[in-house]
């Protein structure tokens, strides 16, 4: 829930370019009259927050970004506070509320962040089941299996083998097996190609501008499954690891 409110935040805060070219246009009474609603949007949701008795619960990064005006918002926090949607998804899941996991060249939708308005977090935590322990490490397994097929290939479009390796020498045979071996685990039907399909095609054959999307699915999939299963020191999701 708290995460939820984080990527509402985000979304809420109007671009900077946009801000840029309505700078342009308004009148400084204009000006005042957007950064006052915005104030007050920020403070109902703040309410709502401490309504559904979360504000305590929150980290200091957290806090710190709910506290921001709509303004002063960074284009990184609102890039981010847009992916962890997917961190969303995967605790849904973990509940019980979502019957699957997306595929993983899939974004997922708004259903992960569809709480009723007033919610607390009692009253989701009783209406939770935690699924069994086996089929949440094994989705963590996936996690980090996508997210490590992301990063290779990001390595390879800046011209660089994954540390360890051969420069090539033997990453297509290494590719090649992992696939085989994931698609045997159920983490996808088949390979396409002898590697990982996304899009509807080889893995290898992903444009650059789609590879930034899968990685980010991977990435913010693999931490909500770490931080699940216990991988975060002191169980706080900022500090959770990512390393594949």
């Amino acid at each position: 829930m708290i995460l939820t409110h984080i990527h509402l935040k985000g979304a809420s805060c109007p671009p900077e370019e946009v801000l840029s070219r309505l700078a342009q246009k308004w009148a400084e009474e204009d000006r005042e009259k957007f950064v006052a609603s915005m104030q007050s949007l920020l403070r109902t949701q703040q309410n709502r927050i401490r309504d559904a008795g979360l504000w305590d619960s929150m980290e200091e990064g957290e806090l710190k970004f709910m506290v921001t005006g709509a303004m002063e918002v960074s284009k990184r926090q609102r890039i981010d506070s847009g992916w962890v949607v997917e961190s969303i998804g995967c605790l849904c899941w973990a509940l019980g509320f979502l019957k699957r996991v997306p595929p993983y060249d899939q974004q997922s939708g708004k259903e992960v962040i569809a709480f009723p308005q007033g919610e607390r977090a009692a009253t989701l935590l009783e209406n939770a089941e935690l699924r069994h322990p086996f089929e949440i490490d094994r989705q963590r397994d996936w996690a980090e299996l996508w997210h490590w097929r992301a990063r290779t290939h990001m390595l390879l479009l800046q011209g660089e083998a994954p540390p360890g390796l051969p420069r090539g020498a033997r990453l297509a045979e290494i590719l090649r097996l992992t696939a085989i071996g994931a698609a045997g685990d159920g983490v996808f039907d088949a390979p396409i190609d002898n590697d990982f399909p996304a899009f509807g095609k080889t893995y290898r054959a992903v444009d650059p501008e789609q590879i930034g999307s899968l990685l980010s699915i991977a990435r913010e999939r693999h931490k909500a499954f770490n931080w699940l299963c216990g991988y975060s020191p002191d169980n706080r999701w900022a500090d959770t690891p990512t390393g594949t």
